[in-house]
This record gives structure tokens, sequence and C-alpha cells, in this order.
């Protein structure tokens, strides 16, 4: 693999990792990577928070510690409580790889999936409600 093409997969891995709710094993998945490969472009979200021991920026090594609020010190390793929605500093950019052909591109947003499932089961209570409505 060139070596344009692995730092676009890797800006890829990483746009999709810090910017979705997907599994990792299914993002892999997506990019045609084993997990540990994908897990091995995955680099830690740096915060512009900086350390109150050594003032190195923290970051987050998971979606975990961000959601859990633990910051880390790349240089020193202290951790500390990091408040809700730190500005970040890596936002890398992203390659969206076309679609498979025949598949229209609105198809394979992020959430579409959720989006179609949550209207056709609206639309099933509807109409057993309204069934149901007519009987009594």
């Amino acid at each position: 693999m060139s070596e344009d093409n692995s730092s676009r997969l890797a800006a890829n891995a990483n746009q999709l990792y810090w910017h979705t709710t997907r599994p990792a094993g299914r993002l892999a998945d997506e990019l045609g990577i084993s997990r540990s490969k994908f897990y091995a472009l995955i680099e830690p979200l740096r915060l512009q928070i900086e350390c109150a021991t050594c003032g190195t920026p923290l970051a987050f090594n998971s979606r975990s510690d961000r959601e859990a609020g633990r910051g880390q010190c790349p240089s020193c390793g202290a951790v500390a409580h990091v408040p809700e929605a730190p500005e970040t500093v890596f936002a890398p950019t992203a390659y969206h790889p076309p679609p498979p052909a025949g598949v229209r591109q609105w198809l394979v947003l992020p959430g579409t999936r959720e989006l179609w499932v949550s209207a056709i089961a609206g639309a099933a209570a509807g109409l057993l409600i309204s069934g149901w409505w007519r009987r009594r």
C-alpha cells in the first residue's frame, strides 16, 4: 500500500472512530482491514487542556475515556477529569470512499438505518393503534 493510501486510510479510520458511535469491529470491516490494524491506526484525540503536572496537552486514548471524561497526559501519564465537550486539536481530514455500485449516497450515511427502522416502527405502531381505536 502506498504511503498516500496509508495516510488516507489512517485519516479515515480516525475520522470514523472519533466522530461516530459505531463499533470499532464494524468500522474495521467497512474499511476492509483487521480490527488490530484498525486500532493501530487510531491516534489519541488531543485536547486543548494542559496537564496540571507538566503542561503538555491532555488526550483521550479511547472513546470510553472521552465518555468518562478521563484525559491522560501523553508525557507524564497523569490522568485528569476533563469537563464536558472540550475543544479538540486533532481533527483528521477524512477520505470517504465512493459508495458501492448501485447504492445511492443517502443510503450509506451514518444513522440512516436507525432512521428507517424508527420510521417503519412508528408507522406500524400508528396502524395498530388506529385499528384498535376503530374496533372500540
